[in-house]
């Protein structure tokens, strides 16, 4: 069996000048983890400038893209990604491009897909999952020896980076990412004197793109790292990839509160809402290895039992092979 997941950018984000995806990192976990585990199925990453040659047997769209007769026989949504618009609107949209099978990060739309789409046989809740092959603890780094350190990109609003980002520069933070200002948005002179606090601060104070292969490392060294999540996530109730990918490296996190990760992570993380509890949270931290360790050890053995890409990937083969046979 042949099946390619499909992503609406352009492949290779991470040697571009641009953000990298995070779709695409996924996605290529997802294969890797399918060729390893499975001798009768190959599994490849496509996307608008990397076409298959030839008809595949199953493709996943990683976004909400038209499905492409000329690309598979089965066409299957993983609804994986922060969207605007409602829960409602995006599954009737969905519903309307008529996938063979719909599988959701979020377990709440599942269950409202469920009760709308009646002449769908059945879908998969799929939670994201870490490859442990790769985010695992590394040796401590004094390059990223920070207080506080976080990967990301400016495209989560000004409340988000002032609640949750902001405080952490009264420490020596490591940040990483895309947070040059988008002067062309400031057309009007006067308009640059508007920007939120955190903009020229960030802009200054990033270190840009960081190597993915430097990724496990900075969450192994960094004492405190940070995580702030999209909007539509937490509504949706669904826990990072950047949760699993810290906790997997045995790295202490403190992030906004997520209902699911406060119910199943709360011996394992440390929640914040953000601001001066977050100030507060990275100075008592800080004053105290022992308690980030244990925390961070049980994050990490959490993770190893119940939250890795191969268990994921086993229980996406099975979907796709009852919903073709």
């Amino acid at each position: 069996m042949n099946i390619g997941f499909y992503i609406k950018w352009d492949k290779h984000s991470l040697n571009s000048s641009g953000n990298v995806v995070g779709d695409e990192l996924f996605a290529e976990s997802l294969c890797k983890s399918i060729n390893k585990q499975f001798t009768s199925i190959i599994a490849e990453l496509y996307a608008p400038n990397h076409l298959p040659d030839k008809t595949l047997d199953v493709i996943i769209y990683l976004n909400d893209s038209p499905p492409n007769e000329k690309l598979s026989k089965y066409h299957f949504l993983y609804l994986q990604n922060g969207y605007e618009d409602n829960v409602d609107q995006i599954i009737s949209r969905s519903l309307a491009l008529g996938y063979d099978g719909y599988i959701f990060f979020s377990e709440m739309m599942k269950k409202v897909f469920d009760k709308k789409a009646t002449n769908v046989k059945n879908s998969l809740f799929l939670p994201f999952g870490v490859d442990l092959d790769f985010f695992y603890p590394r040796e401590k780094n004094n390059n990223f020896n920070y207080d506080c350190a976080f990967i990301g990109n400016d495209i989560k609003g000004t409340e988000s980076a002032m609640r949750y980002l902001f405080p952490a520069t009264e420490f020596n933070f490591g940040l990483f990412g895309n947070w040059k200002i988008e002067r062309h948005k400031y057309k009007i002179w006067k308009n640059l004197k508007k920007l939120p606090p955190y903009k020229k601060v960030f802009q200054n104070i990033s270190n840009g793109k960081i190597p993915q292969e430097c990724v496990p490392v900075l969450y192994s060294s960094a004492k405190i790292n940070l995580n702030n999540t999209i909007r539509s996530c937490i509504d949706w109730d669904v826990i990072t990839l950047r949760t699993y990918e810290v906790l997997a490296c045995k790295g202490f996190l403190i992030s906004d509160s997520v209902p699911t990760a406060e119910k199943t992570l709360k011996e394992c993380m440390v929640f914040t809402e953000g601001g001066k509890d977050l100030t507060e949270k990275i100075e008592y931290y800080l004053a105290h290895s022992k308690k980030r360790q244990e925390i961070a050890e049980n994050g990490y053995d959490y993770v190893l039992r119940n939250c890795s890409i191969d268990s994921r990937v086993r229980e996406l083969v099975n979907y796709i092979q009852e919903v073709v046979e």
